[in-house]
């Protein structure tokens, strides 16, 4: 898969069968549209891609109102590898996007940049200024510009649409394991290794303090079983380290910014990673203060037990 960091300035050399959004978290409702892209482009012998943004456009609108992210760039762009599109833009939305009409983009960018022959959509979609293009116009715009648009019957649906809103909600909320059957997978979090307080050697519980990225979302406080994932190490089951993660403020030691760290069950880890992934499974209970430094190790212990449990470890 041919990945683009942007938009053409020149008409691509073949035609495609596209898609676009923003696929935030590349979630089942996700793939039954990038599947769907797949099967309607075989039957018309067209290669396959997809056009989608690094933010979301709505923050470009909204900068003082704009979530995070359930998958940043790099995530993004991993999660489409396993979909074996033939090419992807993953493309700021900028100034000169934000402008254009339905119109404008579907002349300039759909036919003319990306020579797109077919366009699979959801059935919500809407592009352009003020949101003008929806499936309706582009259907009509495709006849004049030279492509054919296919909408998906219904979103996918699980107790309610599968929307990435709704899974951040539960991500936010510390409901992973409903988040993860949303997804289709763990919900992941990534960082770098940084220096914390180092009390955990203290008093037994050695931890590794990683810094997430600032536009990425954040389950709620608490403690959570998880699986890590050591640098470049590929995020199989094989390779993962069962861990006890705390996401918080930890005042029972008087913390005063937000710590995402984690202890590595049955594993003295020696020298630290650079970078790690975390596989969020389930949330074990909520942040809490305890009178005595005694009485949060002693609670640090039992959480320590209660993921190994649900990890299997």
């Amino acid at each position: 898969m041919r990945v683009l960091a942007t938009l053409p300035q020149l008409p691509e050399n073949t035609d495609y069968a596209l898609t676009i959004g923003t696929f935030d978290g590349v979630h089942r409702g996700h793939a039954l549209l990038l599947e769907t892209l797949k099967y309607e482009a075989r039957k018309r012998g067209l290669p396959t891609a997809a056009l989608t943004f690094q933010d979301m456009p709505y923050c470009y609108f909204r900068p003082d109102d704009c979530p995070r992210l359930l998958s940043l760039p790099d995530e993004k762009r991993d999660a489409f590898s396993d979909f074996n599109l033939d090419a992807l833009y993953l493309v700021p939305f900028d100034e000169q996007l934000a402008g254009q009409s339905a119109q404008e983009f579907a002349m300039r960018v759909l036919a003319e940049k990306l020579r797109a022959k077919l366009l699979v959509l959801g059935p919500d979609f809407a592009l352009g200024k003020n949101r003008g293009g929806d499936v309706s116009m582009l259907t009509k715009l495709g006849k004049t510009h030279g492509f054919e648009v296919v909408v998906l019957d219904k979103k996918l649906r699980d107790d309610g649409d599968i929307s990435s809103t709704r899974i951040r909600e539960c991500v936010e909320s510390g409901h992973l394991r409903t988040a993860a059957r949303l997804l289709g997978g763990a919900f992941s979090l990534s960082g770098e290794v940084v220096s914390g307080q180092q009390l955990g050697r203290t008093i037994g519980v050695p931890t590794i303090n990683i810094l997430p990225h600032a536009r990425k979302v954040l389950p709620q406080s608490g403690v959570y079983a998880a699986r890590a994932f050591f640098d470049d190490d590929a995020s199989t089951r094989s390779n993962a380290k069962n861990v006890a993660l705390n996401i918080g403020w930890r005042p029972t030691v008087g913390g005063v910014n937000l710590s995402v760290e984690f202890h590595v069950i049955g594993e003295n880890v020696v020298v630290p990673p650079r970078l790690v992934t975390l596989k969020i499974i389930e949330r074990l209970r909520g942040e809490e203060r305890f009178p005595t430094l005694d009485d949060l190790v002693s609670q640090m212990k039992r959480d320590i037990a209660r993921a190994a449990e649900i990890l299997g470890a």
